[in-house]
């Protein structure tokens, strides 16, 4: 059954026109929800004014700004494809994808022009800008000129709205593709634990636009639900724990990586308060006990939450209640969703509590990735969409995260899940952060080395450390090596990049 979806912007702005939809903290620019319905109408006129059709993609390279919400708002207006990359890869990465997606259109900012002049000449794709000097195609100036296309809808929740090339750590990226259908049930699943409704939410948004975290986790719900998202080009810590930290900024939500609320946490003053915020999302790694803490003991229960671009993204949440109680576990299940646990060698349903492969699936997972055959990609089965996560699920519903099981060793034939032994290695007083890679062996066939960033002002102990662990944890699973650093190499999302890791360990 095609589901028929009406157009957010015409909506809200209908029912909250006064109100403020979007704002640019860094240059002020603020736009009402009747604003906001303008600007989508105008850049809408305008992707049709240069050749932009039904299908078409229309690529992004910019920093994060309102213009960036509109353009996902007008693309779907006009029935072309958002797809907005990653800026932290080089030149040749980036001209890989925008072949890949045969863009009909490169939009950039002044931060960016430079990279987009490249891209364009090197792939003969079509340029406009916006805030930029000596472009063609002034995307600010032709919105000023342009003919308004106002939202007609409704809209088929069949319909390709996004291109979101994924952030892996290791493998080239493929493109997954995000329905408007997938985005509406997305929003139902995440609005109501993150309480985004009535009254609407007010959102910080540090996280990159061009991310599934950043765009579709908590922005394009609260924009759903007629909230407001403030804008940040970049995460700054220190601003961020300013504007969280004191009530007069009326923010309700934010939704950060693990290594963020710890930068959040050491900027914060001492009197800084998180009870007005309704909800923290944390997503790509478990909740740290001291950030956890930290952050309950100034109002806020932060929520951990599990998922992917795939999926929506989110596929489970924590209540808030269970933080402390479940502090092992990513929560529960979102409500449109279902998760198997399987045996990947045999495909059938492990035993509850048992690790297996998490399987998922519902109306906000992808149907796919573009140019790829469903049917013929390893990633589905007979409907399912194949994670790769290890997980379990207790008896009350919860999943707990084991690793990857592309990220996982083998040592003397038995599974090491790498997650499993970095929970235990950051339990010690004197380990800030850790990773575990598997490294070559001639005798066990692999074996696990640690890699730790230290407590600030503590010094790590190899000896100690190593103990700690073969005091909770089998032997095989007990780290040989232990390897001290400043900081890992991460993602945009902050996950770290064990493939970096790999090479600087040799």
């Amino acid at each position: 059954m095609v589901t028929h979806l009406t157009d957010w912007v015409t909506y809200n702005a209908r029912r909250h026109g006064p109100e403020i939809a979007v704002e640019s903290l860094d240059s002020g620019r603020q736009l009402t929800w009747s604003q906001f319905e303008d600007r989508v109408a105008r850049l809408s006129s305008v992707l049709v004014d240069l050749g932009i059709r039904r299908g078409d993609r229309v690529g992004l390279i910019a920093d994060d700004d309102w213009r960036v919400l509109a353009l996902q708002f007008a693309c779907i207006r006009t029935g072309a494809v958002f797809v907005p990359f990653n800026w932290r890869l080089t030149v040749n990465e980036i001209a890989v994808l925008c072949e890949d997606a045969e863009l009909g259109l490169l939009i950039h900012d002044v931060t960016w022009q430079d990279t987009a002049t490249k891209l364009g000449e090197q792939l003969g794709v079509p340029l406009a800008g916006w805030s930029c000097t000596d472009v063609r195609n002034d995307i600010d100036a032709l919105m000023d000129r342009a003919a308004p296309i106002r939202g007609t809808g409704p809209y088929s929740g069949e319909q390709t709205a996004q291109i979101l090339y994924t952030s892996g750590t290791t493998g080239l990226p493929k493109g997954a593709l995000i329905t408007l259908g997938g985005l509406a049930w997305h929003a139902l699943n995440v609005q109501h634990d993150m309480c985004i409704g009535s009254p609407p939410a007010r959102y910080l948004s540090a996280l990159p636009l061009f991310h599934a975290a950043g765009l579709n986790a908590i922005v394009n719900p609260t924009l759903m639900a007629g909230g407001r998202i403030s804008v940040l080009r970049r995460f700054d810590p220190a601003r961020v724990a300013e504007l969280l930290g004191d009530s007069s900024h009326g923010f309700t939500n934010f939704n950060a990586a693990p290594v963020m609320y710890r930068m959040v946490m050491e900027h914060a003053s001492d009197s800084a308060d998180f009870s007005h915020i309704r909800a923290g999302m944390v997503g790509g790694g478990a909740i740290p006990a001291d950030v956890g803490a930290y952050f309950s003991e100034h109002g806020l229960e932060l929520q951990a939450g599990w998922g992917a671009t795939e999926m929506g993204p989110s596929m489970t949440l924590m209540p808030k209640t269970s933080r402390v109680e479940k502090a092992h576990t990513v929560g529960m299940p979102v409500q449109h969703v279902q998760i198997r646990v399987v045996d990947p060698a045999t495909n059938e349903d492990v035993t509850p509590g048992e690790v297996g492969e998490a399987w998922v699936r519902g109306p906000s997972v992808s149907p796919g990735y573009w140019r790829r055959d469903p049917e013929a990609d390893e990633a589905t089965a007979a409907g399912w969409f194949k994670s790769g996560d290890a997980v379990s699920v207790d008896e009350d519903g919860f999943v707990a995260l084991r690793g990857r099981f592309k990220d996982m060793y083998k040592s003397g034939g038995e599974n090491v899940f790498c997650a499993e032994v970095e929970r235990v290695i950051t339990s010690h007083g004197s380990v800030q952060d850790a990773a575990v890679v598997g490294m070559p062996h001639e005798k066990w066939g692999e074996v696990g080395y640690a890699v730790v960033v230290p407590e600030a002002g503590r010094t790590v102990d190899e000896s100690d450390l190593i103990a700690h662990v073969a005091s909770r944890l089998a032997k095989y699973k007990v780290p040989t090596k232990v390897v001290v650093v400043d900081d890992f190499p991460r993602n945009v999302t902050g996950k770290i990049q064990k493939n970096v890791l790999r090479d600087m360990l040799g």
